[in-house]
C-alpha cells in the first residue's frame, strides 16, 4: 500500500506531466478514483521516460 503523502506526490507528478503531454484525462480528481497499483504504474512510466530522454539529449 502506498504512503497518502506519496501518492499525493505521486498523483501531482502525473497530473503535470499529463498537462505538458496533452493527456486531458490525468486530472487530480480521476487519479485520486485510481488503485494505488494504477497511480504507481503511471507515476514510474513518466519517472522512465523522462529519464530516458535525458540521455537522449545528453548523447
Amino acid at each position: 500500500m502506498i504512503n497518502s503523502e506519496i501518492r499525493r506526490e505521486y498523483e501531482l507528478c502525473i497530473s503535470q506531466q499529463g498537462e505538458q503531454t496533452g493527456h486531458k484525462a490525468l486530472v487530480m480528481t480521476n487519479l485520486q478514483q485510481m488503485s494505488h497499483l494504477s497511480v504507481a504504474n503511471l507515476y514510474w512510466y513518466f519517472k522512465v521516460r523522462d529519464e530516458s530522454e535525458l540521455e537522449l539529449v545528453e548523447m
